[in-house]
């Protein structure tokens, strides 16, 4: 440790007040014996007794002066230690130097906390980062999601509008059709960026709770997910509960849960996938929805419900914000449920949402 102007005023004056209080003590320890020397004046072999009691004295404050800088010097070194962390410079390891080995050994609880307290700064310091490059590579993809139904937009109502060319009546309504659907589809993106706001703010999501039968639920998303525009030939199957399985919950909002972890079943997996939803009921009601298309790396299953996470390239046209399946998790969580994932390259991945009976719901 560098000693400087405000560690040395540190341990000066926590050195003075301790041989202050410890003159104090003396003194009042000792006053039987003044009593004795001055108040009664005994005259025997009195320069022996105050040579004795000088070296007494001066070795005395010799001790307090040591044990004052003793007791201060760790002080001084655990303020410089918390002066770097409110810097951001994180402490590594507190060496113990051989003189100082004592010292540090009577706080040494503080230093170990000092060093939990830096690993755990820079862990949030390096998930900030990682949070940050996240954030800026989903708003480079965001951007490029709604560009694209715009310049379509843009262009086709310019053509419309053109005075240049005649259009027949099919090619109109093909051109307003085209506008239509992406108009729909920056709709979608913009109700997806208004619930991740709604995440950052205090009230969460608020929703209407009702009784829903969640395999007529599950029949609906499904046959929605089948019959959907898509050039690639999927296969749907469904698995399991044939008795009526209630919970307790936002209709709407479980219907777009499901909805895009079907979605994202066939986006991002080849034409021709097998998709498997299973509903179980045991303690928890049980919707389980399995692919077998190509699998995510470890990395992507780590961050699947992250904010601001694509697992794809910004270039790949996904039609999603990467948004959809930290939605999911929101959406969920609040329906005091949980969801969790499986999944390995080339192996397909396995997504289970577990959400409370309607009897031991608790949501209101």
């Amino acid at each position: 440790m560098k000693i400087n102007i405000t560690n040395g005023k540190l341990i000066v004056r926590f050195t003075l007040n301790f041989i202050l209080h410890q003159m104090l003590l003396f003194l009042t320890v000792s006053l039987p014996a003044v009593f004795y020397i001055v108040v009664l004046k005994q005259p025997e072999k009195l320069l022996f007794v105050n040579l004795t009691t000088g070296i007494i004295i001066a070795a005395y404050f010799l001790y307090c002066l040591f044990y004052g800088y003793y007791v201060a010097w760790p002080m001084a070194d655990i303020l410089v230690k918390i002066k770097q962390l409110s810097n951001g410079e994180f402490i590594t390891h507190i060496k113990k130097k051989r003189f100082s080995f004592f010292s540090t050994r009577l706080y040494r609880e503080v230093y170990a906390n000092l060093e939990s307290l830096s690993a755990t700064l820079q862990e949030n310091e390096r998930k900030r980062k990682e949070f940050d490059k996240l954030r800026q590579e989903w708003a480079a993809g965001v951007t490029h999601d709604l560009k694209t139904p715009l310049s379509y937009i843009s262009g086709y109502t310019d053509m419309l509008l053109s005075d240049e060319h005649e259009w027949s009546v099919d090619e109109k309504r093909e051109f307003l059709q085209l506008i239509r659907d992406k108009s729909a589809h920056m709709k979608e993106l913009i109700n997806d960026l208004g619930i991740a706001f709604r995440m950052d703010q205090a009230i969460g999501i608020r929703f209407s709770s009702q009784k829903i039968e969640l395999v007529e639920l599950i029949r609906r998303v499904v046959a929605e997910a089948v019959n959907m525009p898509s050039e690639k030939d999927n296969r749907f199957e469904i698995i399991g509960e044939k008795e009526p399985l209630h919970i307790m919950g936002d209709e709407g909002l479980l219907k777009r849960t499901f909805s895009n972890l079907l979605i994202n079943a066939v986006v991002h997996n080849p034409a021709g996938t097998s998709i498997v939803v299973r509903i179980k009921s045991n303690s928890y009601a049980e919707v389980q929805i399995t692919d077998n298309g190509k699998g995510m790396n470890e990395q992507s299953v780590s961050h699947l419900f992250d904010r601001y996470y694509r697992g794809t390239s910004t270039d790949t046209p996904t039609g999603g914000t990467g948004l959809g399946m930290a939605i999911v998790k929101q959406i969920v969580t609040a329906h005091q449920g949980t969801v969790d994932v499986k999944s390995k390259l080339g192996q397909g991945t396995s997504i289970i949402v577990r959400l409370p009976h309607w009897k031991n719901s608790e949501i209101s």
